[in-house]
């Protein structure tokens, strides 16, 4: 598919072809993986990308998902009969 050159900060161009080929643009993520002497870059898709840069407020960090849901629906009934 085509041969690149890393630059001195450790940068690589991938190929027009391969970036077309997987529809790769300036904002993308790509996941890298060393096998061997192989390196492997897989596109990540938007959602994967966004992966740790979430902040889970505290309150709900030791919290399971059943807990949050019954939190969310107190909340919310609260709310109802207040109105």
């Amino acid at each position: 598919m085509g041969k690149t050159k890393i630059t001195r900060k450790g940068q690589v161009t991938i190929p027009k072809e391969a970036r077309e080929r997987l529809s790769l643009s300036e904002s993308d993520y790509l996941d890298v993986k060393v096998i061997g002497t192989t390196i492997i870059m897989e596109k990540l898709e938007s959602f994967e990308s966004l992966e740790g840069s979430l902040k889970i407020p505290s309150k709900y960090r030791k919290k399971t998902l059943e807990e949050i849901e019954d939190m969310a629906r107190t909340k919310r009934a609260k709310e109802v009969i207040d109105e």
